[in-house]
């Protein structure tokens, strides 16, 4: 059973490691990040430094409330070719979106459920619009009394419902785009492309070298590779390197390759993949899918197109990146390593077990092996029922282990959300801290919006399911 010994000579047990994920603590899981999406939705590019109101913009392309996005439990469009669980989990399943037709009416009239419902006088009426036999049929999700005299109840109308109203932004072609449709069948020697993107140019491979703040995630649910990518950028920066290769006399004739491992295996190669530079974008030249915070750089974009070939065994240079969404952001670290993997738990876990954990695997608050953290498939399966949206915590979500600070008495796990924004807004630390990187300390402002934050270690024992190492 591993054990720490901190500075102060007290020996704290933090429980036995899992070589395999704990069961409702580390299922596969993912989400999309929502401002990649609404790239995708919008047809242009977002700067989104320069948007006063985040949330309003959000809500008003993805067609959903901003405080519903980030919880699965209310079938937002960020879950979308994903699906929970009995036990909370969310797993890839091809989106029933594909399979939805959108009837067209002469006018709203004649287009219920699509249309609005107002006007409806009676129960009777909603339920003839809602095309259900009867209202009692659907399951209440909120009831209380608005006023002494009003009782106010909020329903959960049926999947197909559902389906049929997101039908109307979510087109097949924006499916297609951001999720994985296994019935399109697609031959190993077969060419894919999203709707609407091509195969472009993604630019220099580094502009000067790996940054764990450089991978952002796109409009795909793959944030725990892109995690992962961020975690060995930070802890093992050497490891992510360019091997490349000339296949032709020009200058831009070449191939990349990314070497893959087996998990547990210490370091022995499972395959070394070879792809071109080129990468899926817009017809505006834009990423749909990973690309680097830092301009021009294209790495990460790289890296996620290896991967996508190593999970669909095509040999063509065109993989399909939809692929890649959902899966384990501990086994995706080992990929690129070799390593070991070890899986912690959060609710059989103290704070002072887990805090233990964290500084084991640091050198001068900075972590030394790759480490990740998820959170539940929603807040309500959290021990404490927590609400992810108040909190700015996104469920069945993989987020970067960067070390650990301590400030005025309280200890604090810093984190990185792979969207590169959304910081937890819970049990936050608003300060900048410092980490040993290698051989300098580097300074980290946690003011700044780039999806990292520090978080109280009890909170974040509320709010995440669990955390691994690979070693």
């Amino acid at each position: 059973m591993p054990i720490d010994r901190l500075s102060d000579n007290t020996i704290l047990d933090t429980g036995p490691a899992l070589r395999e994920p704990p069961k409702g603590a580390a299922a596969p899981g993912s989400v999309i990040n929502p401002y990649a999406l609404a790239e995708v939705m919008s047809g242009k590019r977002i700067d989104w430094k320069r948007v006063e109101d985040k949330p309003a913009l959000l809500e008003q392309i993805l067609g959903a409330p901003y405080e519903e996005l980030f919880d699965p439990q209310y079938g937002g469009p960020l879950y979308i070719g994903g699906a929970r669980q009995e036990d909370g989990s969310m797993k890839a399943q091809r989106s029933t979106l594909l399979d939805v037709e959108v009837r067209k009416g002469s006018d709203d009239l004649e287009r219920a459920p699509l249309a609005e419902l107002g006007g409806l006088a009676t129960l009777k009426e909603v339920a003839q619009a809602l095309n259900v036999q009867a209202l009692d049929e659907l399951n209440i999700r909120c009831i209380d009394w608005s006023t002494i005299s009003k009782l106010r109840i909020t329903l959960d109308v049926p999947q197909q419902l559902r389906d049929l109203r997101m039908a109307r932004n979510y087109t097949a072609d924006v499916v297609r785009t951001i999720s994985f449709d296994p019935a399109l069948k697609l031959g190993n020697t077969q060419d894919w492309s999203p709707p609407d993107g091509t195969w472009q140019d993604a630019g220099r491979f580094f502009n000067e070298t790996a940054e764990f703040f450089y991978p952002v995630q796109g409009a795909v649910a793959n944030c725990y590779y892109i995690a992962a990518l961020s975690a060995i950028a930070w802890s093992q920066p050497f490891r992510i390197a360019q091997q490349t290769r000339a296949t032709g006399m020009a200058q831009a004739q070449f191939l990349d390759r990314i070497s893959f491992y087996k998990p547990d295996s210490n370091g022995q190669i499972d395959r070394e993949i070879e792809v071109t530079d080129t990468v899926p974008k817009t017809a505006w030249g834009s990423f749909i899918y990973a690309r680097s915070s830092e301009d021009g750089e294209s790495w990460p974009a790289i890296y996620e197109k290896a991967f996508a070939k190593l999970k669909t065994g095509t040999t063509t240079d065109h993989p399909d990146i939809t692929a890649t969404g959902w899966g384990d952001c501990v086994w995706a670290t080992a990929q690129l390593t070799g390593g070991s993997r070890a899986y912690y738990d959060t609710a059989s876990r103290s704070a002072d077990q887990m805090w233990n954990l964290l500084r084991g695997n640091c050198l001068s608050y900075r972590t030394i092996r790759p480490m990740t953290a998820w959170t539940y498939g929603s807040g309500a399966d959290s021990p404490d029922h927590v609400d992810y949206s108040s909190a700015h915590v996104v469920g069945s979500h993989c987020y970067t282990v960067l070390g650990w600070a301590y400030r005025n008495c309280r200890r604090y796990i810093l984190l990185r959300n792979p969207w590169g924004n959304t910081e937890a807004t819970v049990g936050s630390l608003d300060a900048t801290v410092s980490a040993y990187d290698v051989s300098w300390w580097r300074p980290i402002t946690l003011k700044d919006t780039d999806g990292t934050f520090a978080m109280e270690i009890g909170t974040f024992k509320k709010y995440f399911a669990g955390f691994g190492v690979v070693s």
